[in-house]
């Protein structure tokens, strides 16, 4: 079958079901009565503060711990990815980091826009704006809430196109032990010990890959490369040593190593990686006051044992404390907060050590008129103190929103925000035989404008919005001269398009097993565009994304199956449908679970660049077919 028609199959595929539940949904307002869902799903991401979803200006997704779990995915990376409304690239499987390559879940098409948050504070590095949510198991999260849109107001530099917020265990005054162990082909394992007693949690996992063949190919420059075994350990820990105050630390060992293979015979390349990452916070929260003083410190060391050259240690760490408060005044409700945030990087062998501090100040407004429209003001005055010799920065970033109950269960909304991003370290300094930075580089900035519907009813949960996000300067990479690439300025850079979640308890009334069959989907349809070095209109990201699924879930058994879909793609990139299964059913004093990732072993391509006049002509792929099996106990 030819790209072409591959790419309409998927797009017809994956709009069918969002287009047969709204037929439904249609069907079932004009006939049902007015009985619709409570409103308990609760978002702290969306205000910074907990508010009713539902009752948001923004597109918020909140997946809890259980959701995540089911997705059948091998981490916290993979979970989202599998949970819709995301563009997955990564450099190998599982997400594993390849050198400085790391993976990423962008946001309706808009590359390295995405804020990624541990209880609401930032972990990305300054150097490469990483996040590495493959070193996160599934197991150490309560749940995750993610906010679409432009949202620098609330969050500061960097969350262009949304937020990605993880939110860690709580600890509970309950005495519980949990233990896990699963095992499939392609050498993999996961296990995982964890321990609840009053005030604290504590959990430890690891997870191993055996080696796997061809992991990527360069067809123009005649070399592959192999991924040797991997090993992934983690801990985890959240206290709460007085009321109100609560203690968190997330760690992780990553081990692996990469063979450069050349097909003429030249003698392979071979490097040894091992990257360690901790996460720390200190947070006071009551009803109306939250602090956190936090760090993260992220290092990743490489030797290249085939050559004699120096070993890689780069490193990025984070320090800040940020404070929110929450008071009313009249009949308006304010949430004003202050932040601080050092952010550095030292790469050793590329550009040495460099550093930058963040301050922000912010306020917003909330007043509702007539018991239906609520309106929500705010604004943020960012500074960024760069180094000496750099220059500084100071934006004031405004935001705007409203939301309407307009019926039972039903809201509209609308919001318009203005994002920014000052450049990575790598962007402006990097320098390396494939890829040199600019210094000259100048922040991304845009808006985003958006507009949608949030409908609640006792079967069927709806949230889809309509979206347009325009930014200047966006920063892209120059492949128009070959080796070595560097960064620049788009002129003009856009996406637009529509956003979707869709949730259907068809046979709810019904008597029997079907009636707890849940039909889900999430996804995207954008238009991604940039403006080249000579002025040329670019696809700058890929334009369709939907995940897909049907679950059943009652005592003794779980079943999930789902299909993740990305078409359209940009740099002539394959479209792909991966269909994957995970399941449990008791046994004993326990539960026996099953999975099937890549159900098809269908060919997954997850970054690359085949276009026709690429200088170098690349694709990594995911791992084929993986079976696991494993037993849980809780106790």
């Amino acid at each position: 079958m030819k790209p072409e028609w591959n790419s309409r199959l998927f797009q017809v595929l994956g709009m069918c079901i969002p287009l047969f539940a709204l037929t439904l949904l249609l069907h079932g307002v004009s006939s049902a009565s007015d009985t619709t869902a409570t409103l308990d799903t609760i978002t702290v991401t969306a205000e910074r503060f907990p508010v009713q979803e539902a009752e948001s200006s923004r597109m918020v997704t909140v997946i809890d711990a259980d959701q995540l779990q089911e997705t059948g995915g091998n981490n916290l990376l993979d979970a989202l990815r599998r949970s819709g409304g995301f563009a997955y690239k990564a450099f190998g499987p599982l997400g594993i980091s390849h050198g400085g390559m790391n993976s990423t879940l962008s946001i309706r098409g808009i590359k390295d826009g995405e804020l990624v948050l541990i209880n609401g504070v930032p972990i990305q590095g300054a150097a490469g704006h990483a996040y590495d949510l493959n070193t996160i198991p599934i197991e150490q999260i309560e749940r995750v809430e993610i906010l679409k849109g432009a949202a620098s107001t609330l969050y500061g530099a960097d969350a262009m196109s949304g937020v990605i917020n993880i939110i860690t265990k709580k600890p509970l005054d309950i005495k519980a032990f949990k233990g896990s162990v699963e095992f499939g082909n392609e050498g993999y394992g996961n296990q995982t010990a964890e321990a609840s007693l009053p005030g604290i949690n504590l959990g430890v996992n690891y997870q191993h890959l055996g080696s796997q063949s061809e992991i990527s190919r360069s067809f123009s420059q005649k070399y592959r490369y192999d991924l040797d075994p991997t090993d992934r350990y983690a801990v985890n820990m959240n206290a709460r040593p007085f009321e109100r105050l609560n203690v968190d630390y997330l760690g992780s060992f990553t081990e692996t190593g990469f063979k450069k293979i050349y097909d003429t015979g030249k003698p392979y390349e071979g490097t040894d990686q091992a990257q360690t990452k901790h996460f720390a916070d200190l947070r006071y929260e009551t009803t109306h006051v939250k602090s956190t003083l936090f760090g993260n410190y992220d290092i990743m060391r490489r030797s290249v044992y085939t050559a004699k050259s120096p070993d890689d240690a780069n490193k990025n760490y984070n320090a800040g404390i940020e404070t929110d408060g929450r008071f009313r005044f009249s009949d308006w409700g304010f949430t004003s907060g202050v932040s601080a945030i050092y952010r550095g990087a030292d790469y050793s062998n590329q550009y040495g050590e460099h550093h930058r501090t963040d301050y922000a100040l912010f306020l917003e407004a909330k007043r509702t008129f007539f018991d239906r429209w609520t309106l929500s003001l705010g604004g943020r005055e960012q500074y960024i103190d760069g180094e000496s010799g750099t220059a500084d920065d100071d934006r004031f970033l405004p935001s705007i929103g409203l939301s309407w109950l307009c019926g039972p269960g039903l809201h509209l909304f609308a919001n318009a925000g203005k994002a920014f991003r000052a450049p990575t370290f790598n962007q402006l300094y990097y320098s390396s035989s494939f890829l040199v930075g600019n210094p000259d580089l100048k922040p991304e900035s845009g808006w985003t404008y958006e507009t949608g519907v949030k409908y609640d009813a006792e079967w069927v949960r709806i949230r889809s919005a309509l979206f347009y996000m325009s930014y200047t300067d966006k920063i892209e990479i120059d492949r128009s001269k070959g080796y070595p690439q560097t960064y620049f300025n788009a002129g003009d850079y856009q996406s637009k398009g529509v956003e979707w979640e869709i949730g259907l308890s068809p046979f709810l009334h019904r008597t029997g097993w079907m009636k707890d069959l849940y039909l889900y989907t999430a996804g995207y349809w954008a238009d991604p565009t940039a403006e080249n070095t000579t002025g040329n209109t670019y696809q700058a990201g890929p334009k369709f994304q939907n995940s897909v699924g049907l679950s059943y879930a009652t005592l003794p058994l779980l079943l999930d199956i789902n299909c993740q879909i990305l078409s359209s793609r940009e740099r002539n990139l394959n479209s792909y449908g991966a269909w994957n299964v995970y399941g449990k059913v008791q046994a004993g004093k326990g539960f026996l679970t099953f999975a099937i990732d890549n159900v098809f072993d269908t060919e997954v391509q997850i970054t690359g660049d085949l276009s026709d006049t690429a200088s170098n002509r690349y694709v990594y792929w995911d791992t084929g077919r993986l079976f696991k099996v494993g037993y849980e106990i809780t106790f």
